[in-house]
């Protein structure tokens, strides 16, 4: 578990910055739950590629 948690930290801290936006392109747990949080704070998220 020790080794899941710094991706997500390091994107709780990216959030923290408040980008104007960020590009999602999914694959990965890290990429939907970035994208996901970042909808929850109101930044835009553009999704590229999946579905």
């Amino acid at each position: 578990m020790l080794a899941i948690a710094p991706p997500f930290k390091r994107s709780d801290a990216m959030l923290e910055t408040l980008p104007i936006g960020i590009l999602h392109f999914p694959g990965t747990g890290i990429q939907d739950n970035v994208a996901d949080k970042a909808r929850k704070l109101g930044i835009p998220v553009w999704r590229f590629g999946g579905e």
